[in-house]
């Protein structure tokens, strides 16, 4: 394969803990701890509630008033093999977003990104001969509390259904454009719901996606954790259109003579993750199903893996998963872009090594071993080196 991705910088952080025990504190050493309470409790009141889960974690956040500023920065290094061709590449990726709260119960945000026009992936290449490049709109979206438990989001929002960490099957940085709800409990029961255009148009029906998850998952904190999810995903007038992003690549997808998507997609899905963090350090274990029972053939998609960390080196971490997506198991346009070269009609073996030292970056290096074409008499091996690090702040 041609080019290296070389990383990792080390850094070396000490963390000091202790336990306070209640029937031990001394009165000063309580009221210390009631007023450390207090304080957090305000602050988290001050941030008000965030369904949007791709927003930037909340440690890289700067909070003035009502208003909260986020962003990350992504160095990305790669090198791709096709069959005989190759690509060595560098990339960018940067978003910043700021989120207001209007009420006790509504808030808005924004969040710009860099982004050449795929809805999955907001990383620019290194190419043009320098020329200026696009920043776009990543997120715009208000939310409301209905209640503690549940909450509604409209705009372009962050795709709401969960899936496992590992999982492939929906693209990290699709931001889909309609309206979004989630529901959780707090004996661990969650939904979440949504409706999305597609695409609209004014002398026929749009073409939508709606869809509704329902899942448990165990309290954190506890030394296994298990979330489990079921998911109907639908998507109307889609049969007989053109590829949507570009008119032309479907992703995978099966089109007819005239180049339209030959299925619909009604898609029902399983998925599960266990954590055991009693295990000499921490092991999750994921499983993800799922099946287009509006297609017949080439309907179905698995993938299952599991990742590592072990207590003497708990800044890193050691993942693999295999995946095998058919033809027209899942609407190509929104799965993940890199593995199958963000194609269905592929399966392959994924393995990745990450470093996440007590700070704000952390650096990750991914092979992808992987066959596509599947569905054909001779599938094309796919090979993918990466090197990621990232920065929030």
């Amino acid at each position: 394969m041609c080019g290296r991705a070389i990383a990792i910088a080390a850094s070396v952080a000490v963390c000091l803990a202790s336990n306070v025990y209640a029937a031990e504190a001394t009165e000063d050493q309580a009221a210390e701890l009631q007023s450390l309470r207090e304080r957090v409790k305000a602050l988290e009141e001050r941030i008000g509630p965030d369904a949007q889960s791709s927003a930037p974690a909340a440690e890289g956040r700067t909070i003035v008033g009502n208003i909260a500023f986020s962003g990350d920065a992504r160095y990305r290094a790669e090198s791709i093999d096709v069959g005989d061709v190759d690509n060595d590449r560098q990339r960018v990726r940067a978003r910043f977003g700021v989120q207001a709260k209007i009420t006790d119960t509504l808030l808005t945000g924004l969040r710009l990104s860099t982004g050449e026009g795929d809805p999955r992936s907001a990383h620019l290449t290194f190419s043009g001969g320098y020329s200026r490049r696009s920043v776009g709109v990543d997120l715009a979206y208000l939310q409301w509390s209905i209640a503690p438990e549940l909450r509604m989001a409209a705009g372009k929002v962050a795709y709401p259904n969960w899936q496992p960490a590992q999982s492939v099957f929906i693209g990290g940085d699709f931001s889909p454009e309609g309206w979004s709800s989630a529901y959780r409990s707090d004996s661990g029961w969650f939904a979440n719901a949504h409706h999305f255009w597609l695409q609209t148009r004014l002398d026929a029906a749009d073409s939508r996606q709606s869809g509704l998850q329902l899942g448990f998952a165990s309290a954190e904190g506890m030394p296994t954790r298990l979330t489990v999810a079921g998911a109907y995903t639908d998507f109307t007038h889609v049969a007989g259109q053109k590829p949507f992003l570009d008119g032309v690549n479907p992703y995978g997808n099966s089109l007819n003579a005239g180049g339209e998507l030959l299925t619909d997609f009604d898609v029902a899905e399983l998925s599960s993750e266990l954590t055991m963090k009693s295990y000499p350090g921490s092991l999750t274990a994921f499983v993800h199903l799922a099946r287009n029972v509006a297609a017949s053939a080439n309907d179905t998609a698995y993938a299952a893996g599991v990742s590592m960390s072990a207590a003497r080196l708990k800044h890193w971490r050691v993942g693999y998963h295999y995946t095998r997506i058919e033809k027209d198991a899942l609407f190509g346009q929104l799965m993940d872009g890199d593995f199958g070269g963000g194609s269905t009609d592929s399966r392959g073996h994924a393995f990745r090594l990450s470093y996440h030292p007590a700070g704000r970056w952390s650096s990750s290096l991914s092979y992808l071993h992987n066959q596509v074409n599947i569905s054909s008499a001779a599938p094309q091996p796919f090979d993918l080196i990466q090197l990621d690090i990232d920065f929030t702040y």
